[in-house]
């Protein structure tokens, strides 16, 4: 609108120019004039504007939560059924018997032997002998000797009756009366059957595994109130003679 009338405002003051080149650019409209605009300054048009401002932008939010753990009572086999072998232990009872104590023995007599000292002469054969001599200086010398013949006595024992073992007398056997044990009834073996013991334990069950829950939390918008610039001021003809604005 403001170029219109400055395009209007210019073809006017052209015009007259050419009508009246005396009055065209003076303070006022000439008497010949049919009308006259005067060039008035159009102030800047402000407006409030509202507009949405990001005061915290959207987020998420993890958080970790814990298993959950419950305590649950459990049979269990504590001891499985069996097979037992009942042994019932033999019933002895006592028996007395006669028994030897100590056995019958012969004692012995050592005889010693019976000797006779004997004397006889014998006649010992000439011969040679070996003699080990030394002269003054240390030498030693070896000389092969003649023995003559000679006679010799010699006594000795003679056996007359040899030493023997002989039966001095014998010894009865001695007996007692002892007192033994005895089998009255043999071990007897059963097979009993047990059956299983069972009890209770507790036992930890996950119900829930731990996880990740996520929280979205949503953006933080405001409203702020800003005083922009709508339209720029300017320049504008106005007519003269009327009261009301005209603007091109």
């Amino acid at each position: 609108m403001r170029h219109i009338a400055l395009a209007v405002g210019l073809a006017g003051s052209f015009f007259l120019a050419a009508a009246t080149p005396t009055f065209a650019f003076g303070d006022g409209c000439g008497g010949r004039a049919v009308s006259c605009y005067d060039k008035v300054r159009l102030p800047d048009v402000y407006a409030t504007q509202t507009r949405s401002v990001l005061l915290r932008p959207a987020y998420r939010t993890v958080v970790p939560t814990p298993p959950l753990v419950r305590n649950y009572a459990v049979t269990v086999v504590m001891r499985p059924g069996r097979w037992r072998t009942m042994v019932a232990p033999p019933v002895y009872g006592m028996q007395r018997e006669r028994v030897v104590v100590a056995p019958a023995q012969r004692l012995y007599e050592d005889v010693p032997a019976v000797t006779r000292r004997v004397t006889k002469t014998v006649a010992v054969p000439a011969g040679v002998r070996w003699e080990r001599t030394r002269d003054l200086l240390g030498r030693e010398r070896l000389c092969k000797v003649a023995t003559p013949a000679t006679t010799r006595t010699v006594v000795r024992d003679v056996v007359v009756s040899p030493a023997r073992r002989r039966i001095a007398h014998v010894r009865p056997a001695i007996y007692g009366v002892v007192e033994r044990p005895v089998v009255v009834r043999p071990a007897v073996a059963s097979r009993v059957y047990e059956p299983p013991v069972h009890g209770y334990i507790s036992r930890s069950v996950v119900v829930r595994p731990a996880g990740l829950y996520v929280f979205s939390h949503p953006p933080v918008v405001g409203v702020t109130r800003e005083h922009v610039l709508i339209r720029p001021g300017g320049y504008a003809w106005v007519r003269s003679r009327s009261g009301a604005i005209d603007r091109w």
